[in-house]
């Protein structure tokens, strides 16, 4: 769908503006184009791509409502503000525009014949998520800034992990999540992240949370500090004879010493 300036356009976004207003579910369609200069507001309304684009050179703006069944997301040179609503997509996310996160919240998963899902620009998100049961591999741009401010979860099932990796192996991706922010971590396999100007995630052993660390990461599974194991102490009789035996090794040594002296 194509949203221009034309009359004819301009007459369908208004229907489907109105649609948005009273129809919970008002589009489906298999790509959307936002064109400069044009807006696509949900309302509380739905739109559900079909496994096409969401591509926005103007003003798409989720409100309450949500964007579902993307295959990516495209941000260029538009804005997407997010209302506190949701954004739902399997592919790429690709900001080269304007985010606005507001309290709405972007979630990956897999679906649209996707294995991997791009994350290029910086981007400050609200709440977050990407979700895998087949291993699918998220990929922030090396270099790149994401940051979540609500919250994060990262999971994959059982042997099928999430791959976190950034798109140049070696270099890293910074992945920063705002003090207070929740985080469900579980099932990831994590390289070339850093999150040192963040909260740490994964706090503990990445046993803790099936999860594999694989090298070049920063502020991820802290170790918690290992409890102290009190050694066991000798029971009372046999710590008595042990304080007796030292006493009676001191006095031997002195009167060795004694004698020495008296000898010379």
């Amino acid at each position: 769908m194509l949203l221009t300036h034309s009359k004819s356009r301009l007459c369908a976004l208004t229907y489907l503006l109105a649609g948005a207003l009273l129809s919970p579910s008002f589009l489906s369609a298999q790509s959307i184009t936002v064109a400069s200069g044009t807006l696509l507001s949900l309302g509380a309304g739905s739109i559900d791509a079909g496994c096409g684009d969401l591509s926005v050179a103007g003003t798409f703006s989720v409100g309450s409502g949500s964007a579902n069944s993307l295959r990516n997301v495209v941000i260029n040179p538009g804005t997407i503000n997010g209302g506190s609503g949701s954004i739902n997509l399997s592919g790429d996310w690709v900001n080269q525009g304007t985010f606005n996160a507001q309290t709405g919240s972007v979630n990956i998963t897999d679906g649209c014949g996707t294995t991997v899902s791009r994350v290029t620009g910086d981007s400050t998100f609200n709440r977050f998520s990407a979700t895998t049961t087949t291993g699918k591999q998220l990929e922030p741009a090396a270099g790149s800034a994401q940051t979540f401010t609500g919250g994060l979860s990262l999971t994959g099932s059982g042997s099928d992990r999430l791959l976190v990796r950034t798109s140049a192996p070696g270099t890293t991706a910074a992945l920063t999540l705002n003090q207070g922010a929740s985080q469900s971590i579980s099932g990831v396999d994590v390289a070339d992240i850093d999150s040192s100007s963040g909260e740490s995630i994964a706090n503990g052993p990445p046993t803790r949370f099936n999860s594999v660390d694989s090298g070049n990461n920063s502020n991820w599974f802290i170790a918690a500090i290992q409890e102290i194991v009190p050694v066991n102490t000798l029971p009372a009789p046999l710590l008595a004879i042990l304080v007796l035996l030292i006493l009676l090794l001191g006095s031997k040594a002195r009167m060795l010493k004694t004698q020495r002296l008296i000898g010379k």
